[in-house]
């Protein structure tokens, strides 16, 4: 199956009422046994009553406009290819509603969803999605299936629909981490579901970074928000209260949310909104900047040294540049974590902290790494050279990220001494 690039009808108002039509003998419904405010519905559903309209799918840990891989591949095989079984085959669709009831006059169901964040689709979104693009399958450009065939599987298969509803909404986070296990769902896509990113979304959203973020699993954007945590993450202040390096950040990007989830850790995290943009930008302004820096440490080391493309860390392309993720920025060189993390650390020693005031910088970060980027970036070169010129063991190195940090802390001294 080619790749699937859906447009999503979702309703604009809610709350909204859906409504499909479906047999008596297919709506089976019972109350929660532990709690007598939920209600949960089994449904079967004919697959041509049911794709009419979209569900919102916001609390759905995944996204999935974008369709390609086995997954969708089977589910629509199953759904042309034996339309009779398909009820069995899959396991269906997760609704969380409001209110769920059946008209046994007009045998309808009606579905309620509150609002986008309360309620809609929390699981089967990839089934959701191939029933909704079947109409499509022989029109598509290298489809197996003729329109008959189509046709034909809408008006036989059924679908198999769960709804639960009542007071759902604090066992929203848990039922939708719980039921999304085919495939486990990322920690990160969990904690933005239970709204734990949101002041840093609207922190973001102000800036021209807001559509390089990626908040839920298979969403399109380029940079995941573990990797935005890891860079904040070398900022926070407990690193300066403990006396230590955030060399976790570079060793272990995917446990950095662990750190972010401690109630201790949280509001230093929080702390760092006044700054949040500018630490991003200078990651990839450091990124950018590094081969001039590098070019800068020979001259004054009057070293005329290896050219920074041919040095064996650095992957360089000649005749056309890197596009840089989080900024869109441009470069030539591609330089390796390993050395970026480190030197953008020690930058932490030039925030300013005044109690009951915002986080602001003691001076311009962006000036600073151009005035002085040749010594950190001479500091790394030398030590990469020590440790057989490993990036890696070199983003592991904690001497490094302590002689870049103190080079930094004396050059802030000197700039607290001047002003």
């Amino acid at each position: 199956m080619a790749s699937l690039l859906f447009a999503k009808s979702v309703p604009t108002s809610f709350p909204h009422k859906y409504r499909f039509h479906v047999s008596q003998e297919l709506v089976r419904s019972i109350t929660d046994p532990h709690d007598s405010d939920i209600t949960i519905h089994h449904v079967w559903i004919p697959v041509a009553e049911f794709k009419r309209e979209m569900l919102p799918d916001d609390i759905n840990p995944r996204a999935h406009e974008e369709m390609t891989g086995r997954i969708p591949q089977v589910i629509e095989r199953s759904l042309i290819e034996n339309p009779t079984e398909f009820h069995l085959l899959n396991r269906g669709e997760l609704i969380l509603a409001e209110t769920c009831r059946y008209d046994n006059n007009n045998k309808v169901l009606e579905i309620t969803i509150a609002s986008k964040e309360d309620g809609g689709l929390a699981d089967g979104g990839t089934t959701d999605r191939v029933l909704a693009l079947a109409q499509q399958a022989a029109g598509r450009r290298n489809s197996t299936f003729t329109e008959e065939q189509v046709s034909e599987s809408l008006k036989t298969a059924f679908v198999h629909i769960e709804v639960i509803s009542g007071n759902v909404r604090e066992k929203l986070v848990r039922l939708a981490g719980a039921r999304n296990t085919s495939n486990q769902v990322k920690e990160f896509a969990l904690e933005n579901l239970g709204g734990g990113f949101d002041w840093l979304k609207k922190v973001i959203s102000q800036s021209s970074l807001a559509s390089r973020i990626r908040y839920r699993e298979n969403d399109p954007e380029d940079v995941d928000v573990r990797t935005v945590l890891a860079l904040l993450t070398m900022f926070h202040h407990k690193w300066a209260e403990d006396s230590k390096d955030p060399l976790i950040a570079y060793t272990s990007k995917g446990g950095i949310l662990k750190y972010y989830r401690d109630p201790e850790w949280l509001p230093g995290y929080q702390a760092l909104s006044p700054v949040v943009v500018d630490i991003l930008r200078l990651y990839d302004f450091i990124h950018q900047e590094f081969a001039a820096q590098y070019q800068k440490y020979n001259l004054e080391a009057n070293d005329s040294g290896s050219k920074f493309g041919r040095r064996r860390e650095v992957i360089y392309k000649g005749g056309s540049s890197f596009k840089l993720p989080l900024t869109g920025g441009e470069t030539k060189y591609m330089v390796p974590d390993g050395w970026l993390y480190p030197v953008l650390a020690s930058l932490r020693m030039l925030l300013k902290s005044t109690p009951n005031k915002p986080l602001k910088w003691a001076t311009d970060p962006f000036k600073y790494f151009e005035e002085h980027g040749s010594e950190l970036v001479g500091i790394v070169v030398e030590q990469s050279q020590a440790l057989g010129y490993n990036p890696n063991a070199v983003g592991k190195s904690r001497p490094l990220w302590s002689n870049l940090r103190k080079t930094v802390e004396l050059e802030r001294m000197k700039i607290d001494q001047s002003s």
